[in-house]
């Protein structure tokens, strides 16, 4: 199994940034490329000011100003692929889910990299589909982490009929050192999502018609799956605050 030191986050967006916040936060040294200097700039500044960030985490007890000083300097934020990908034990792409995307950001990372185990946080492309951009399809799966990844603790975990076993194991392991919880999922090529989104998908559906057929008003919907199943928020809330799925 590989010994995991060294991550790699290609995307510094919302996700890349919080992704690349829970490695430093648990003592690995993290990469994060993007291709401007003034979106790392915005990823650095989320990482350290942003609504789960290592101030705040200093401000609840979670962290001491040493170990968020540590954790700064265990982060390198660059433009240059090769610079991110070098040395990293791991590469996690958290680019926008756009698939074209997505295939042609691996294509480059394929040609910068050997053997190196790499994932993708796509909450819910095929993982197959996504592999097919590589030229050895065995090293890669998909590592779906939720928003914001500094609290949330799933990880839903898609491998491939040709992943290499220990692709796998190399990411449950990271995950649950981190104090998540790894799912491992079967591919479903066809179909957008895994496990959570597309059960989440379904029960907004049903939300909408329940209030298109004037059944109830979104707040009492929100109201209802909140007090009736103990929901955080209901599907109309968390639409206003932003979604993974879209």
């Amino acid at each position: 199994m590989v010994d995991v030191e060294h991550v790699s986050v290609i995307g510094g967006g919302v996700m890349g940034s919080g992704i690349g916040q829970a490695f430093l936060q648990n003592g690995y040294d993290v990469s994060i490329r993007d291709i401007e200097q003034e979106i790392l700039q915005e990823t650095e500044e989320r990482i350290v000011d942003g609504n789960y960030g290592l101030n705040r985490a200093v401000e609840s007890d979670h962290l001491s100003e040493e170990e968020k000083q540590a954790a700064l300097d265990r982060l390198t934020l660059t433009t240059d692929l090769g610079e991110a990908v070098a040395d990293a034990d791991f590469v996690l792409e958290a680019v926008s889910e756009d698939l074209e995307l997505k295939g042609r950001v691996f294509r480059e990372i394929d040609s910068v990299t050997g053997d190196t185990p790499l994932y993708s946080n796509t909450s819910g492309f095929s993982a197959t589909s996504l592999s097919n951009a590589l030229e050895d399809p065995s090293r890669f799966a998909v590592a779906h982490f939720f928003n914001p990844a500094q609290i949330m603790t799933l990880v839903e975990i898609v491998p491939t009929g040709q992943t290499d076993d220990e692709v796998v194991d190399t990411i449950v392991e990271v995950s649950e050192r981190m104090g998540k919880t790894a799912i491992v999922l079967e591919d479903a090529p066809g179909d957008y999502g895994f496990v959570a989104n597309r059960c989440y998908a379904a029960m907004r559906r049903e939300a909408e018609r329940i209030v298109e057929e004037g059944v109830a008003t979104e707040k009492q919907v929100d109201t209802a799956l909140e007090e009736g199943y103990n929901l955080p928020v209901g599907p109309f809330s968390l639409r206003g605050i932003g979604e993974e799925w879209d």
